[in-house]
């Protein structure tokens, strides 16, 4: 008892100063998300766009809707996608109660396989069904983590969560058009707009590392890699558009 003691207040300590399986890494997990989508999907319209030397003025307009149409797409798929995980859980489990108590026979028969499959036995097995089976809640629980893999009913808010993917993805996705809303010369624009976009995209990948607690490096080598690729592929594709269909700036 003594050690369990000693250990408590150093595992207070490790829950409060670790991110993992709190609120804060679903919401800057959806911030990380919402940027990196806003920046990669912008900066490949721009990328395009001067492929196929365009107007500065066509890469406002056309990166300006794409920003605001994609960041809506993109909150409204968020608010859905979690709206859908919430429903599911409350479905399974209304259904698993109703099984409980129309045929709790049955029922605990599934917890004592479930138990028997990881290696438990006799006396302990049985006491484990029974604390189990007491308790309705942890009955459920249990039943909805061994039957169906889901564990808990997720504490995001579909609302809360599809704000801060939208408000990211503006944010960030406004930063490859920064350049050309501004007045920076012509010949700096494209320039400017790669430094800055590869700028966000380290700064989104250092904080991908941080809430996955990968190697810091990671996280913006993934990152600005995938946006890397994105863009010489739209720069090309303008570029080759341009020649096939002969436009004239």
């Amino acid at each position: 008892m003594s050690t369990l003691r000693n250990i408590s207040p150093a595992l207070e300590a490790h829950l409060a100063a670790d991110v993992h399986g709190t609120r804060l890494r679903e919401f800057i997990g959806s911030i990380v998300l919402g940027g990196n989508d806003g920046i990669v999907t912008t900066f490949a319209v721009v990328a395009g766009t001067v492929g196929a030397q365009l107007p500065a003025s066509v890469i406002i307009i056309l990166g300006l809707a794409n920003l605001l149409a994609d960041g809506v797409s993109m909150g409204a798929g968020t608010y859905l996608s979690v709206k859908s995980d919430r429903d599911k859980f409350r479905k399974l489990r209304r259904e698993e109660l109703e099984e409980i108590e129309k045929e709790p026979a049955m029922e605990r028969e599934e917890i004592l396989r479930a138990y028997q499959a990881k290696g438990f036995s006799g006396e302990t097995l049985e006491r484990i069904v029974e604390t189990i089976t007491a308790d309705k809640n942890l009955w459920v629980k249990t039943m909805l983590a061994e039957e169906h893999g889901v564990h808990e009913e997720t504490t995001d808010s579909p609302l809360q969560t599809a704000l801060s993917t939208f408000l990211s993805f503006i944010l960030f996705g406004s930063i490859p058009l920064m350049p050309y809303l501004f007045s920076i010369a012509l010949q700096e624009q494209f320039l400017s707009a790669i430094i800055a976009t590869f700028a966000a995209l380290v700064l989104l990948g250092i904080t991908r590392s941080y809430v996955t607690k990968e190697r810091w490096f990671r996280g913006p080598l993934e990152i600005v890699s995938v946006g890397a690729v994105c863009a010489v592929i739209a720069y090309g594709v303008g570029a080759l558009l341009r020649g096939f269909v002969g436009i004239v700036a």
